[in-house]
């Protein structure tokens, strides 16, 4: 958006002496004035927005005035690190912009097949015109996480999605803890988002039975989502087959929506990479 500041008239401006001077050497006194008022616009500095970018061109405001040669006049337009900044606090809005410069693609290391697949499958999904959803299930430490935040980060920075972050179990405590009418409303949050990540869904003992409360919920929230075709990233330590004996419902709209990017990792211990040295 370009913005237009105001003209007025240079002749009244009660104006210093050396200011008088420096205007009676230039070719064209508005203009000149309108450079230095740019110039005094563009030098200030705005108050940390907790972004995290540092932009001298624009004083981090995320915008410049120039002088627009129609006028001539002064307009403020964005700055070059607008773009970066509105991310980075998107990300922060939803808690995920420490987690965005540790876990990128660029820090995923393929040392497999199974690993380069799974990198592959996910820079393919970001290139889908509209988005699918994004599942990675099964064996814990082959990097679901790692790739889900990625994909999650590049969505929310090229896409321009407003994104939500739920790690499953804290969210569930919350909305458990919480009275209807704020449970409610974090409910509806997460189904509306346009885009949403749920971080270790159904999170606990393979040996441990699943809560009926644990799976109204997902039902209800991912059918919300399935019947609004709102793109969806899910990790899970649970294998597609398990989830499939959870509930058929849900996977069958996971599988749905998911199409060719329904990851499953067969449980197998040596696909976990964190106990390699």
């Amino acid at each position: 958006m370009v913005q237009a500041i105001q003209g007025f008239d240079f002749g009244s401006l009660p104006l210093p002496p050396e200011a008088r001077a420096a205007m009676a050497r230039v070719r064209d006194p508005g203009r000149w004035l309108l450079e230095n008022k740019a110039r005094s616009f563009n030098q200030q500095l705005a108050p940390p927005d907790g972004s995290g970018v540092d932009c001298a061109r624009c004083g981090n405001k995320g915008s410049v005035a120039v002088v627009d040669e129609d006028g001539p006049r002064l307009v403020v337009r964005p700055c070059v690190c607008r773009s970066r900044r509105d991310t980075a606090l998107r990300l922060k809005a939803c808690g995920m912009l420490d987690r965005a410069r540790v876990l990128s693609f660029e820090r995923f290391r393929t040392d497999t097949p199974l690993q380069s697949r799974m990198k592959e499958l996910s820079l393919a999904w970001l290139e889908e015109p509209k988005l699918p959803w994004l599942a990675f299930c099964g064996q814990s430490g082959a990097g679901k996480t790692h790739l889900c935040t990625a994909a999650f980060v590049q969505a929310v920075a090229r896409r321009q999605l407003p994104g939500e972050y739920m790690l499953w179990g804290s969210a569930l405590r919350e909305i458990r803890g919480e009275p209807p009418e704020r449970s409610g409303a974090l409910l509806a949050r997460l189904k509306n988002a346009p885009l949403l990540y749920v971080d270790d869904i159904f999170k606990g003992r393979a040996d441990l039975p699943v809560s009926d409360w644990d799976l109204r919920l997902a039902f209800e929230l991912l059918d919300y989502r399935y019947g609004n075709y709102l793109p969806t990233i899910l990790s899970t330590e649970r294998s597609f087959p398990e989830l499939l004996r959870l509930d058929e419902a849900i996977a069958g709209r996971l599988r749905e929506r998911c199409g060719k990017y329904l990851i499953n990792i067969t449980p197998e211990p040596a696909k976990n990479y964190r106990f390699r040295g």
